[in-house]
């Protein structure tokens, strides 16, 4: 079966509007995560916590997890022996 040139140009717009709808929602899901876990964060330090404070909290949070991130790659690969 041929497609011509218009049909290719079509189904390949349908695709990227699927794929962008797709970033979307994955976006918007990490953002209503995130949300929850500052919620979550703001109850167990106290409830009130000003902002600055809370990024701070998820600033530490982020960077143990890239620590730990990479202390695993490099116990795979064999770096860390």
């Amino acid at each position: 079966m041929k497609i011509s040139k218009k049909q290719l140009r079509r189904i390949i717009k349908e695709e990227k509007r699927k794929l962008l709808r797709e970033g979307d929602n994955q976006e918007q899901t990490l953002l209503a995560a995130l949300d929850e876990f500052v919620m979550v964060l703001d109850e167990e330090m106290g409830y009130g916590v000003p902002n600055d404070e809370l990024k701070v909290e998820v600033y530490k949070i982020v960077d143990e997890y890239f620590k730990q991130q990479e202390f695993m790659d490099h116990s795979e690969s064999g770096g860390y022996e």
